[in-house]
């Protein structure tokens, strides 16, 4: 017997030569399913960019499950299978290739989310803070695998209208309920996302005007310059115009009142104090100014400006600079009223 007549051959109604070419399709899917993922992610670590080699590490695995699948797929195609067997077929293959397409599109969402979404809560010194990025990441794979899950039920021969229908009612119910909530969650990603303060920004909001200390999903907390604790919910922050004075050097005007008994001579000595102390103190920036605007009988009234650097502490260095002022004055002899 020659080879020829060998595969001439049927098992379960095909020639064992359609066995034998499905087989090598199948063989080949698989095989091509290693190589091409490895193919490329060889490519992208020769590449300056760090998002391809993000992606290529997420997408791998499907890409090699999805070939495999094309290759079964052409050779089951050259067999001759009953019409309960391919239809059988083709929704177990459907539902392979709708699981690695998700699978695919989830990686992409994720990868995108990795390297472009910022990495770390406000401020990475601060263990309080909440880093948004995991629960945006979540939200998109569960996303993705819910829209997978229907289309499965789909080509299963399941009507999913009326599971669409009670979904929606279902959501419309709970997103009424919660609509606070979700608000605050919404609000905590558009302060991560646009960025309009830090953790110990000083920001002024709703008549309050404090530091940022803690960031949580639903709300934040801000301490007064009174050092009073004010628990505003993250929905504010999306409606409501944020001053955020740390964004800036800040501005602090002081008015120094001097005895005009001092004299001339000593009023003078207290500008130029009041300069040296303006530039020359821990935390302080720019150019300060000190004028004297005023003169009565009894007292001399300075303006004093200058400007706290914003990244600097506010509160330290105020104290810092009236510190300076008392102790430098007392030296020279200059008497405040």
């Amino acid at each position: 017997m020659n080879i020829n007549t060998f595969l001439d051959n049927s098992f379960l109604g095909n020639e064992l030569r359609q066995w034998l070419f499905a087989l090598c399709f199948v063989v080949g899917g698989f095989i091509a399913g290693k190589i091409i993922p490895s193919v490329f992610r060889q490519l992208s670590r020769k590449t300056a960019f760090a998002f391809d080699d993000i992606l290529f590490s997420k997408i791998g695995h499907p890409i090699n499950l999805i070939v495999t699948i094309a290759g079964v797929k052409l050779g089951f195609d050259l067999l001759v299978l009953s019409e309960t067997a391919h239809l059988w077929l083709d929704r177990s293959l459907s539902i392979l290739i709708i699981v690695s397409l998700a699978w695919m599109l989830s990686g992409v969402l994720d990868a995108l989310l990795v390297h472009y979404m910022p990495s770390g809560p406000l401020d990475p010194t601060s263990p309080s803070t909440t880093d948004i990025k995991p629960l945006a990441r979540k939200l998109c794979g569960v996303a993705v695998w819910i829209i997978a899950f229907v289309l499965i039920l789909r080509t299963l021969g399941y009507d999913v209208s009326a599971l669409l229908a009670g979904l929606g009612l279902g959501g419309a119910a709970l997103a009424l309920a919660s609509k606070d909530t979700l608000a605050n969650c919404f609000g905590s990603i558009t302060v991560f996302v646009d960025r309009p303060f830090r953790i110990n920004d000083r920001i002024k909001i709703m008549g309050y005007d404090g530091f940022i200390t803690e960031m949580s999903l639903r709300t934040s907390r801000l301490r007064t310059l009174e050092n009073r604790t004010v628990i505003i919910p993250n929905s504010v922050f999306s409606a409501t115009p944020i001053e955020n004075i740390s964004a800036d050097p800040n501005t602090v005007n002081q008015s120094i009142v001097v005895k005009t008994a001092n004299g001339r001579e000593k009023i003078q000595t207290a500008i130029t104090l009041l300069l040296e102390i303006g530039t020359g103190t821990e935390g302080c920036t720019g150019a300060p100014t000190a004028l004297l605007v005023s003169i009565n009988g009894n007292a001399c009234q300075i303006t004093f400006t200058f400007y706290v650097a914003k990244d600097a502490d506010y509160i330290s260095t105020l104290n810092r600079v009236n510190m300076a002022i008392l102790s430098r004055f007392e030296e020279a002899g200059i008497a405040l009223v």
